[in-house]
C-alpha cells in the first residue's frame, strides 16, 4: 500500500512556461505529517523501498517496461564545485580550452550534461584541497566579486538555462557569532550571499545547512523564516548533508516527530551513502539526495559494482528511492599531491599547458542524463536488478517523460563476470518505435550502436557486454551526442607540459577572480588590493582578520603554486609586514592539504624584527623551528621588521639557506623534504606580497636550434635566418619572428617523420618554437617515454616543458607530426635547467616505459594519489598491489637507487632485480603504518644506465597479516 505523502516538485521539465523555478510547496497540515508518520510505522523493519521494484528474471533478463507504473520523480544528477578549491585551476585556462572544460560538463547533448551544480558557500578556510574566499570576511563589508563561484554558475546556466543551483557551507569566517556557526550572524550572512547571486542573474534553487557536521533544528526553522521574510521563499532548505548515514538518517527523525521542521526542510540530503534510505526518510514523502557521493576517481569502473558512476546512479533509486545525485567533485581542477587527486568528473590542472582530459566519468554519467530530464519519472516495477541474487552482475533504471510516451532505461554491468542478453517491452502508453541504443565500455564511451527493432512478439533484444553501460531510448539521437573538442590539437587531451621554470610573477594582477594566476589558497583569503607603504599598484594581500569557524583548518593563511617535483632551487618574494604582523616564503611544499601544517620549509620575519626558520614535521601536525635571531642582531624591538623586505630560501640537496633583504641570516642542514612547490604564508592581519621569483641554482643553459647537441633526421627541414635576403626566408615563420628568436634562427619542418633529438645534461628542459600562418602539430618524447601531441596551429610562441627529470644526461625527440598539408612545425631553442649533480626523487605517480618511470605490470596495482593520510606519504601517495607475480620497471642513469615505501602490518615481500639479475629481497612488514621509509638500497652499481624491477610474491614474512607491496618514492644516484 502506497504511503500518503505530500505530492513531489515537479522538474523543469514538467512547469509550466510561466512557472518559477525551484518553486515550493509549503504549509503542510498536521493530517498530512500524521499520515506520514503511520507509513513510516507500517515500513519500519524494512531496509528500503527497494522491496517494491520488481527484480528481473535471472535466466531470462526480461524487462516489461510499463508507463502505467509508479515511481518517483527524476530530481537529476550533477557535481559540486567546492569542498574546497576544486574548480580553482579551471579559471586560469586560457579562454577557448575553458569554453571547451565547460561544455563537456554542461553543455546539454555534449558531455556529461549535467543537471544540477552546487557550490560552496567560501569561508576563508581550507575544506579539503583549499580555501574559498569568503563574499564577507568582515562584518558589513560584503563583496559580491569575491571568489570565482558566481562566474562557474553564471557559466553553468550559461549552456543549460534549466540547470538546478545549489549551495553549502564547509567552513565560515571567524567573527560570525563570535565563533558560534548557528547563530543569528550565520542566517543573516547566508541571505546576503543569497543577495550575491541574484545580483548576478543567478536563481538558486535549495541551500544547505553545514557540511558533514551536526545541525541544530531551531536554527533551521529560523533561517526558514529568514529565507522566506527575505523573500526567497522559492529557495529549498536541503538537510542535513551528513557523512555515510547508510540507516536511519538523523533529520528525518526529527522531521517526522516536529511538523515545523518538517515544513523548513524541502529536500533530504546524505553524503555517500547509495542506500537503503530510512523508512522515516522514505515515508516523509519528500525527494531524497545523495547530496555528496562517488568513488573519487574518474577512471572507468572506479568504485566497483555499487560505487561506480553509472552503478551509484542506479543503484541509489534501487536501494534508497534517491531521487538526486550529486558527485564529489566537478573537476580537478586543483593540483597534484592534495587531498584525494584525481576525484572530478574530468582533469584540467595545468592551465599553463591549456591541456585537459575527457575522462570515462563524463560519458558514465551521460549514459543517464543525455537520456531523461528532471522531471521525468521512475518506473519502479520496471527498475531492478538482472540477478536479484547477485546484484553486482548488473541493474536497470526506467524514467519515461511526462508526457509524450518517451522512456529510457539504463543497464550497468559494472563488476560483471559475462555479457548479458536483456528482453524488453513497451506498454502502458509507452512508445513502441524503433529503439535507439548508446553504449560505454572500458575502451570506447557513449557510441551509438545499431537502433533495436520490435520484433513480431512486440519484445527487443540486446546483448550487454560485462563492465558495460547501456541506454535504450526512444529519445531522439537529435539531442544526444559526444562533443568532437580535444584541446590544443591532442585527441587525448595528453599535452600537459610541466609547471614553468624558471617563474616570476609580479603578484599585481589577480586576474576575473581576484586572485593571482596558479595560486590556489589553503587557507584564509588573499586578493588584490592596493600596496601599503609607498608602493604604487596592488600586491596580493591576506585579507581575513580572523580565524576562521574551520573545517579542516590549516593553523595560518596560506597559498601555493609550482610543481611538486622541484627540488634544487631558490624562491623569494618581496613582502610587507604590517604592524603585529608576520609574512613568510614557503619552500618544498608537498602535502596533503587537510593537515593543518605543511610539509616543507619556511622563512619567517615578524614586525618586532624576529626572523625564524622552520620546517613541519612529518605527520603535519607540529612546526619545528630550526633557527632564529633578529634583524642587524637588534633586540626585536617593535617595528623593527615591519615594511618591505626581501625574503629568499634556497634549497641545495639538503643544504637550506635563508635570506633577508639580501644578507644570509641561516644556513642549516635538513633532509626531512626532498622536493615541492612554494608557498606564501603569514597570520591574520594584512601582510602584502610581490614580485614572486622561482628559479634554478645555477644558470640556466639555452641549446639554440643551430647547436650541436641537435641532430636532424629527414630532408625537409628549413634552417632559417634573419639575415637571410627576402626570397630565401623560410614560410614557417614571420621575418619578425626572425628577428625575436634565439640567435635569428629557427628550424621549421612540415615533412611527416622528420625529427630532431636534443641531448642535454640537466633536470628539466623547455622547447620552445614559433607557430607561424599555416601551423601543424609535433609529437614530442623525453627519455623514450610516451610522447605527447603539440598543436603549433596558433600565432606566437609555442612552449613544451618536460616533467622534472632525474639528475643527468637526457634525449628529448621532436617530430613532425602531421603532414605535408598540415602545416609547418618548427624549433627556436631548448633551454636546460642543470642539476647539481646529486640524488634525485621520482614518486611513485611518474609512470611511463622510458628512463626515470615507473612501468606497471599487472591488474592488481592500485594508485592511491592524494590519500587522506596521516602516514607521511612522499607527495601523498602510493601504489601498490596484493597479486603475486604484479611487477614494476624502473630504468634510470645513475650509480646506485633507494626504494621508498609504506611499511604497515598487512604489508609483504617482494623480489628485487637490478638490470635482469634477482639480487634480494624488499620486506614492507612494519607494525606501524608510516609512509617514505627506506626499504631497499642497492649496492653502487657503476654510472650508466640500469633497470630496477620489484616483483610481488604474494607472500609476507610470519609477522604480517597481508602480502601487499607498493612504491611510494625511489632515490637515484648520479
Amino acid at each position: 500500500m502506497q504511503a500518503t505523502h505530500t505530492p513531489e516538485r515537479l522538474g523543469p521539465s514538467a512547469r509550466t512556461p510561466g512557472s518559477r523555478r525551484g518553486s515550493r510547496r509549503r504549509g503542510l497540515t498536521a493530517s498530512v505529517l500524521a499520515g506520514a508518520l503511520l507509513a513510516a510505522g507500517a515500513l519500519a523493519g524494512s531496509v528500503s523501498a527497494a522491496a517494491e521494484v520488481a527484480p528481473a528474471d535471472t535466466a531470462a533478463a526480461t524487462i516489461v517496461v510499463d508507463g502505467a507504473s509508479g515511481g518517483r520523480t527524476y530530481d537529476g544528477v550533477g557535481a559540486i564545485s567546492g569542498g574546497g578549491a576544486t574548480s580553482r585551476l579551471l579559471l586560469d585556462y586560457p579562454r577557448e580550452e575553458r569554453a571547451e572544460i565547460l561544455d563537456y560538463l554542461f553543455t546539454p547533448g555534449y558531455g556529461a550534461s549535467l543537471e544540477m551544480l552546487k557550490v560552496e558557500i567560501g569561508g576563508d578556510t581550507n575544506t579539503t584541497d583549499g580555501s574559498e574566499s569568503s563574499h564577507e570576511h568582515v562584518r558589513g563589508e560584503v563583496s559580491c566579486d569575491a571568489g570565482y563561484e558566481w562566474w562557474l554558475m553564471r557559466e553553468a546556466v550559461k549552456r543549460n538555462p534549466d540547470i538546478t543551483l545549489g549551495a553549502l557551507a564547509w567552513g565560515a569566517p571567524g567573527w560570525l557569532g563570535d565563533g558560534e556557526y548557528y547563530s543569528q550572524d550565520t542566517i543573516d550572512y547566508f541571505v546576503d550571499w543569497l543577495d550575491c547571486a541574484a545580483g548576478h542573474g543567478l536563481t538558486i534553487d535549495n541551500v544547505g545547512i553545514r557540511n558533514e557536521r551536526e545541525y541544530e533544528a531551531q536554527w533551521v526553522k529560523d533561517y526558514r523564516a529568514a529565507l522566506d521574510a527575505a523573500g526567497y521563499t522559492d529557495v529549498r532548505i536541503i538537510a542535513s548533508d551528513e557523512a555515510a548515514r547508510r540507516g536511519e538518517w538523523p533529520i528525518a527523525v526529527d522531521m517526522a516527530n516536529d511538523p515545523e521542521l518538517f515544513d523548513a526542510v524541502d529536500l533530504l540530503g546524505n553524503h555517500y551513502s547509495r542506500g537503503p534510505s530510512s523508512a522515516t526518510a522514505q515515508a516523509l514523502g519528500k525527494p531524497l539526495w545523495i547530496s555528496e557521493g562517488g568513488p573519487w576517481s574518474a577512471e572507468w569502473g572506479a568504485g566497483g559494482s555499487s560505487a561506480s558512476v553509472p552503478s551509484l546512479i542506479n543503484h541509489a533509486y534501487l536501494e534508497g528511492r534517491i531521487t538526486g545525485v550529486n558527485f564529489w567533485n566537478l573537476l580537478t581542477a586543483y593540483y597534484d599531491g592534495l587531498s584525494i587527486s584525481d576525484a572530478g568528473l574530468m582533469r584540467a590542472n595545468t592551465p599553463w599547458s591549456g591541456a585537459y582530459q575527457v575522462q570515462s566519468a563524463i560519458w558514465a554519467v551521460a549514459q543517464t542524463t543525455q537520456f531523461a530530464e528532471p522531471g521525468w519519472q521512475h518506473l519502479d516495477a520496471s527498475s531492478g536488478y538482472l540477478d536479484a541474487a547477485d546484484t553486482t552482475q548488473g541493474s536497470f533504471v526506467t524514467r519515461k517523460a511526462p508526457r509524450g510516451g518517451d522512456w529510457s532505461t539504463v543497464i550497468e554491468t559494472i563488476g560483471a563476470a559475462a555479457p548479458r542478453t536483456v528482453t524488453l517491452s513497451a506498454e502502458g502508453g509507452l512508445k513502441e518505435r524503433d529503439l535507439h541504443v548508446w553504449q560505454s565500455t572500458a575502451e570506447d564511451r557513449l557510441v551509438r550502436q545499431p537502433d533495436l527493432r520490435r520484433a513480431a512478439d512486440g519484445t527487443y533484444s540486446v546483448t550487454v557486454p560485462a563492465n558495460a553501460v547501456v541506454t535504450v531510448t526512444t529519445v531522439s539521437d537529435k539531442g544526444a551526442g559526444k562533443g568532437a573538442a580535444k584541446g590544443l590539437g591532442d585527441a587525448e587531451g595528453g599535452h600537459e607540459s610541466a609547471f614553468p621554470f624558471p617563474y616570476e610573477n609580479s603578484l599585481a594582477d589577480g586576474g576575473p577572480s581576484g586572485q593571482t594566476p596558479y595560486f590556489s589558497q589553503m587557507e584564509g583569503a588573499y586578493e588584490e588590493r592596493p600596496c601599503a607603504g609607498d608602493r604604487s599598484g596592488t600586491c596580493l594581500t591576506q585579507v581575513s582578520p580572523q580565524p576562521a569557524i574551520s573545517w579542516a583548518a590549516w593553523k595560518k593563511p596560506t597559498g601555493i603554486l609550482g610543481d611538486l617535483n622541484w627540488s634544487d632551487y631558490s624562491v623569494g618574494v618581496t613582502a610587507y609586514v604590517p604592524a603585529g604582523g608576520t609574512a613568510e616564503v614557503l619552500g618544498r611544499v608537498s602535502n596533503d592539504a587537510m593537515q593543518p601544517v605543511p610539509n616543507g620549509y619556511g622563512l619567517s620575519l615578524g614586525a618586532d624584527g624576529t626572523w625564524s626558520l622552520g620546517r613541519g614535521e612529518p605527520g603535519g601536525r607540529a612546526w619545528l623551528e630550526l633557527g632564529t635571531g633578529t634583524l642587524d642582531g637588534g633586540s626585536g624591538g617593535e617595528g623593527a621588521g615591519a615594511g618591505w623586505h626581501d625574503l629568499e630560501l634556497s634549497f641545495d640537496q639538503d643544504v637550506i639557506t635563508a635570506t633577508v633583504d639580501g644578507a644570509q641570516v641561516a644556513e642549516v642542514t635538513d633532509s626531512t623534504w626532498t622536493s615541492g612547490m612554494v608557498g606564501l604564508s603569514g597570520d591574520y592581519a594584512p601582510v602584502q606580497f610581490a614580485d614572486l621569483a622561482v628559479g634554478p641554482l645555477r644558470p640556466v643553459a639555452t641549446i639554440d636550434d643551430a647547436d650541436a647537441a641537435i641532430a636532424y633526421e629527414g630532408d625537409g627541414w628549413t634552417h632559417c635566418s634573419a639575415g637571410a635576403r627576402h626570397g630565401d626566408r623560410c614560410p614557417a615563420v614571420t621575418a619578425r619572428q626572425l628577428r625575436d628568436a634565439v640567435g635569428g634562427t629557427v628550424s621549421a619542418s612540415r615533412d611527416r617523420g622528420d625529427a630532431l633529438t636534443v641531448t642535454f645534461d640537466g633536470t628539466q628542459a623547455t622547447l620552445t618554437g614559433v607557430a607561424g600562418p599555416r601551423g601543424g602539430t609535433a609529437r614530442i618524447s623525453i627519455d623514450g617515454n610516451e610522447p605527447v601531441t603539440v598543436s603549433y596551429a596558433d600565432r606566437g610562441a609555442v612552449e613544451w616543458r618536460t616533467p622534472v627529470l632525474v639528475d643527468g644526461p637526457h634525449a628529448l625527440r621532436f617530430e613532425v607530426a602531421s603532414g605535408r598539408s598540415g602545416g609547418w612545425v618548427s624549433v627556436d631553442r631548448v633551454d636546460v635547467a642543470p642539476g647539481g649533480g646529486g640524488t634525485s626523487s621520482v614518486d611513485d605517480q611518474s609512470e611511463g616505459t622510458g628512463q626515470g618511470r615507473l612501468d606497471y605490470h599487472g591488474d592488481g596495482w592500485l594508485s592511491c594519489p592524494g590519500c587522506i593520510n596521516r602516514t607521511g606519504l612522499y607527495h601523498s601517495s602510493v601504489t601498490s598491489t596484493t597479486v603475486a607475480g604484479d611487477s614494476v620497471d624502473f630504468r634510470f642513469s645513475g650509480s646506485s637507487v633507494d626504494l621508498y615505501g609504506l611499511r604497515a602490518s598487512n604489508q609483504g615481500l617482494a623480489t628485487v632485480l637490478v638490470d635482469g639479475v634477482e639480487v634480494g629481497a624488499a620486506d614492507f612488514y612494519g607494525r606501524t603504518r608510516v609512509g617514505n621509509q627506506l626499504i631497499w638500497s642497492s649496492p653502487d652499481l657503476g654510472a650508466g644506465e640500469h633497470t630496477l624491477t620489484l616483483v610481488a610474491t604474494g607472500q609476507g614474512s610470519e609477522s604480517a597479516s597481508g602480502t601487499g607491496v607498493n612504491v611510494d618514492r625511489l632515490v637515484v644516484r648520479r
